[in-house]
């Protein structure tokens, strides 16, 4: 008997830790409900037990079993090892600082061999060499292999453990592989060949929406890549782009796990952050006086979800009009994400706001009304989030907008020249 150690990969295709322990005869899944990752919104952590339920499904479906159980990897991993006298633990690598500290910690605790196979990104993160702009880093990207396809069936077995209710605080997106499998399928039938037009409409109608599913691993983003790869034209060459832009998330905090705490560019933990408790609410709440902002965040906190776009549009805001202390609203923001994953929200945020990440100029500013009138160019979006708002200029913003800007200008260059 061997275990299949299933993390942020709720899913049984294209699963290389599934393929290899099926090699070696009976084989249980298991799902460790670890408080460390647990430690989030009632909205992440439903997200996440609604997919290790559709697992069990697809266990129970194919005739194998899923156990749960609740603790500390490092002690509950060998607790079921001894309990089922497994001969081996199977898992897919992880890159994150916190998934290898609690791998080698497992490892240690085992008195079995723990198989860590490496998990199907596009470029895998740890390469040799460290990169800290995407376009080099993209030009790894040597190819895919086929998918693994998922077992028809598994070895007879038990199952174990009981799965918490969890109440959300948003409506969940369908849950589990069978609905990722078919949200892809849409996608590529009806909106691949116009993403490159509409991947930055702030109504995030122009996207794939597939990104919940990557977080817990209900898809593998090399299956859909293959997907995509079957059909030419500039829509599906972009959407391969940002597949690739996920990768180098990981990458990035491979190499650099202090990005966690501090801006890439270290000059940047330099600026002069504003501790101010009440335009830190003002921003999180969604009420700055700036429409776009204001929308999104008011879409975030009522769906768990938020365009790409919207996204690039409220970190900078946060950063650069704001000063507010970066690393507080990127955690706050992360939180309200069905698909809040680490590697990416950290990019993300140092990428807007001008922090280190890729070749983006830190004197990039957005316009923000500008940038309302054209990704949002109808008001739709504006008005279904923030009615208030009769156009996309600012009405009694938090700070005065173009001082704000000139003052973040003038503080970055002193910190970049020295």
């Amino acid at each position: 008997m061997n275990l299949v150690w299933h993390r942020s990969d709720l899913r049984l295709a294209d699963h290389p830790a599934v393929a290899e322990a099926s090699k070696g005869g009976a084989w249980v899944g298991l799902v460790v409900l670890d408080p460390n990752n647990l430690k989030t919104t009632p909205r992440r952590r439903a997200w996440f037990l609604e997919n290790v339920r559709r697992l069990r499904e697809a266990y129970r479906a194919r005739g194998g079993g899923l156990w749960v159980c609740q603790g500390y990897p490092w002690e509950q991993v060998p607790a079921v090892v001894r309990t089922l006298k497994a001969h081996a633990v199977y898992a897919l690598a992880s890159y994150t600082p916190y998934g290898r500290h609690r791998d080698m910690r497992v490892r240690e605790a085992l008195a079995v061999p723990l198989y860590l196979l490496p998990a199907p990104h596009l470029i895998p993160p740890d390469l040799p060499r460290a990169y800290r702009v995407f376009t080099p880093f993209s030009r790894q990207f040597a190819g895919l292999h086929a998918p693994l396809p998922a077992p028809e069936s598994l070895p007879p077995a038990a199952e174990e453990g009981e799965l918490p209710e969890e109440s959300s605080d948003v409506l969940l997106p369908p849950a589990g592989e069978e609905a990722a499998q078919a949200a892809l399928k849409q996608f590529v039938a009806q909106k691949l060949h116009r993403y490159h037009v509409d991947r930055d409409r702030l109504d995030g109608e122009g996207g794939s929406r597939l990104s919940p599913y990557f977080t817990v691993g209900a898809l593998s983003p090399r299956q859909a890549a293959w997907e995509v790869t079957r059909f030419q034209g500039e829509g599906a060459k972009k959407w391969i782009a940002e597949l690739l832009w996920r990768d180098f998330s990981f990458h990035l905090l491979f190499h650099f796990p202090e990005m966690r705490e501090m801006p890439l560019d270290p000059r940047f933990a330099r600026l002069p952050w504003v501790e101010d408790e009440d335009l830190f609410t003002a921003w999180y709440q969604g009420k700055t006086g700036v429409p776009v902002v204001d929308a999104a965040m008011r879409e975030l906190w009522a769906t768990g979800f938020v365009s790409n776009r919207a996204r690039m549009l409220v970190a900078q805001f946060a950063v650069k009009y704001l000063l507010l202390p970066w690393k507080k609203a990127e955690a706050a923001f992360k939180d309200l994400l069905l698909d809040g994953d680490t590697p990416q929200n950290l990019q993300g945020w140092q990428w807007a706001g001008g922090l280190g990440v890729d070749a983006a100029p830190y004197f990039r500013v957005f316009n923000l009304e500008e940038q309302g009138k054209r990704h949002d160019p109808e008001g739709s979006w504006r008005r279904r989030f923030a009615p208030e708002y009769a156009s996309y200029a600012a009405q009694d913003p938090v700070v005065d907008l173009p001082q704000a800007r000139r003052r973040y200008l003038s503080l970055a260059e002193k910190l970049v020249r020295g």
